[in-house]
């Protein structure tokens, strides 16, 4: 699926992630120099009221104010628009199309040109990490200290959002994000509501609409009833279940017999499942699936202090990858000391390691594979540091963005190390993209753009075109004297530079 154009704003870059009611895009908004994930919701138009309640519960969200809420900034209806393959930066057209109030009737995409088509779209804060749905999977079941703090900052969010009057109504592991430091994240509370009220029947009035996941699903929930905050409470304690014994309480069966187990059945204690449980961990998650929400903990700060109330919990094989964490940590202080080849040595020994605990694109594991790639290079062995930086750029551009500072840091590695691997063309080639991006990030006058400018005219100064390198010094030479001042040993060295290159130049080169 190629690139697209929302609202003449939004850059769709990648899709991150699709459901029945909604896909979701990584994307980099124009205006605020940033990227966000945006939520496209699906079959809104022909719903009567739809957009008008889809802007309240948005608005409402938006208000919700929490390190471990995730960020809506901007909500409303525009237009979608392929972006144009031969300029791909620009928006297709000049004028802009929104309005907050669509005509249900329309043919959508008739009256903005071919390809294009209005939509309602939610634009959030871009989480770097993994759903607690993707980190059972991979890693599950977690170690007890881990799913104790993760519950923790979820009930500080429920918490946030209850006292502000808004339920969530869909909380499950795929709603929740774990950043790459471990903080909790999570999404659509408010829109749940909304696309799950579409979902369940295509009106927003619809009474006793079930309205949530099955395996996640309170009682009152799942027989249609009002629900208060408590019902998220339920759901929490499906979400614990699950992380600590790799399974929700009732398991994945089919939506009926899911339903039924909810309201009639009574779940087996975790530690059936998980025997180094301790009792009260297993009674608190128990209460928490209470059929009658009176039986429940009754908010999430009386959770939150139960949590804290827990006895230390006794040492399990589980702690094993925090001790790993530690050592590892522990052998990388002892990098700056070493001469390059044991640095590379190291650095060789430990990256597997990193990438088995965290993953190959973690920013820890890529920390490490961005200095293994340095220290080759002082080693000598610089085609293998081109190699390692060419993916690591790769990598870092697919996580974060061309233009994150963690990107920039390794796109400009990479085209000091080509150079000095004897190829200051491909050097130049590599620095004239990065420019761009440096003077969108840092701006025309900072002293690493002024640097990355210099770089570019050396490299084409190697590569033979000694005429376009002193050009290009030429422009430098003002810019840098009014952002450092005539004296500075930056300004002095570019002028021996330029004079260098200039000395350079054949006759014709001079005069032509």
């Amino acid at each position: 699926m190629g690139e697209w154009w929302l609202a003449g704003r939004y850059r769709l870059i990648e899709v991150l992630g699709s459901g029945g009611m909604a896909v979701v895009w990584r994307a980099r908004d124009t205006h605020m120099h940033r990227f966000v994930a945006v939520k496209l919701l699906r079959d809104v138009f022909g719903v009567p009221g739809a957009a008008d309640r889809f802007a309240r519960e948005a608005r409402t969200a938006g208000t919700l104010a929490s390190p471990h809420i995730v960020t809506i900034h901007d909500f409303g209806t525009g237009i979608l628009r392929p972006a144009d393959p031969e300029d791909p930066d620009s928006p297709p057209t000049a004028a802009t199309s929104l309005r907050t109030r669509p005509d249900p009737g329309e043919a959508t995409g008739a009256a903005h040109g071919p390809g294009s088509r209005e939509v309602v779209y939610v634009t959030m804060e871009l989480v770097a990490g993994r759903s607690l749905a993707k980190v059972a999977a991979d890693e599950g079941p977690l170690p007890l200290p881990r799913v104790l703090d993760w519950a923790r900052q979820l009930c500080d969010a429920l918490e946030v959002a209850h006292e502000a009057g808004v339920l969530h109504r869909d909380i499950k592991p795929a709603n929740i994000m774990a950043s790459d430091r471990g903080v909790l994240k999570v999404l659509d509370f408010g829109i749940a509501r909304f696309m799950k009220t579409l979902a369940a029947g295509g009106t927003l009035t619809r009474p006793g609409a079930v309205l949530g996941t099955a395996a996640y699903m309170s009682p009152e929930q799942a027989n249609g009833a009002e629900v208060d905050p408590r019902s998220d409470l339920y759901s929490t304690g499906c979400l614990i279940y699950e992380l600590l014994t790799g399974m929700p309480p009732f398991g994945f069966g089919d939506v009926p017999s899911l339903l039924f187990r909810h309201v009639h059945v009574e779940p087996d204690s975790p530690a059936r499942v998980r025997e180094d449980l301790p009792d009260a961990v297993c009674e608190l998650i128990l209460a928490l699936l209470a059929k009658n929400p009176d039986d429940r903990p009754q908010s999430a700060a009386e959770v939150r202090s139960l949590l804290d109330a827990l006895p230390p919990h006794p040492p399990d094989r589980l702690l094993s990858v925090s001790a790993q964490v530690e050592a590892l940590a522990r052998s990388l202080d002892e990098l700056p000391g070493l001469p390059a080849e044991d640095a590379v040595a190291l650095l060789r020994r430990l990256l597997p390691e990193y990438v088995r605990i965290f993953g190959h694109d973690h920013p820890r594991t890529l920390g490490v594979r961005d200095d293994l790639a340095y220290h080759l290079g002082k080693s000598g062995d610089r085609r293998t540091a081109v190699r390692l930086l060419r993916q690591l750029v790769s990598d870092y551009g697919h996580m974060y963005g061309a233009e994150h500072p963690g990107t920039l840091r390794v796109r400009r590695s990479l085209a000091y190390w080509t150079t000095k691997a004897g190829n200051p063309e491909a050097a130049a080639v590599l620095l004239r993209d990065m420019l761009p991006d440096y003077v969108a990030v840092h701006g025309p006058d900072d002293p690493e753009t002024l640097k990355v400018r210099r770089e570019l005219a050396l490299c084409v100064g190697r590569s033979g075109n000694a005429h376009e390198a002193v050009r290009l010094l030429r422009e430098l030479i003002p810019d840098m004297t009014r952002v450092l001042g005539a004296q500075h040993r930056q300004v002095v060295t570019v002028r021996e530079e330029l004079a260098y290159w200039e000395n350079r130049m054949t006759p014709s080169q001079s005069t032509g």
